[in-house]
């Protein structure tokens, strides 16, 4: 099972070659969240997924959903990496200003490090639980994608929110 697991993890394009192919258009969330404040982008997770599982050959498959689950986990994954290298180079700067002028306070960088490590941690053992419930059954699958998936656009959301906090 832990097999599955991790292969339903692995980014769409890897898992796509040679399977089931699936239509995933990442217009479909950047049209979302273009059109949502930043309260209600949290609206945005899962419409890329529902749009492949509607648009693909078997995407109401077990299979089909895994790979659109991974193919938006893999949108939400790029969104939050450039996050996190935006948000850690403002606050490596943020952290030299206040050494500069002599700052007891704690660097934001080494921290921003350490959460988001114990972050894709907790993400990884809350999905394996997620997927735990299915009892080995089918469903287990497209259960982790959809976990991991849904835990990612929510760290994503959560970097690129406070992005646009440091930029106000």
């Amino acid at each position: 099972m832990r097999a599955l697991a991790l292969a339903l993890l692995l980014p769409a394009p890897v898992l796509a070659q040679g399977a089931l192919p699936v239509d995933y258009d990442a217009s479909v969330i950047e049209a979302c969240l273009g059109a949502k404040s930043t309260e209600a982008r949290n609206e945005c997770i899962g419409v890329g997924a529902a749009h492949c599982m509607l648009t693909s050959d078997g995407g109401s498959t077990n299979a089909g959903m895994g790979f659109c689950f991974g193919a938006e986990r893999a949108d939400w994954d790029a969104r939050l990496n450039a996050a996190y290298l935006e948000l850690m180079a403002a606050e490596t700067a943020a952290d030299a200003e206040m050494a500069e002028i002599g700052s007891a306070a704690a660097p934001m960088a080494p921290a921003l490090q350490q959460m988001q490590r114990a972050w894709i941690a907790f993400r990884d053992a809350a999905c394996e639980y997620e997927m735990t419930q299915w009892g080995g059954g089918s469903g287990a699958g497209p259960a982790g994608s959809a976990c991991t998936m849904r835990m990612t656009a929510l760290q994503a959301l959560e970097l690129m929110a406070r992005l646009e906090d440091k930029a106000r």
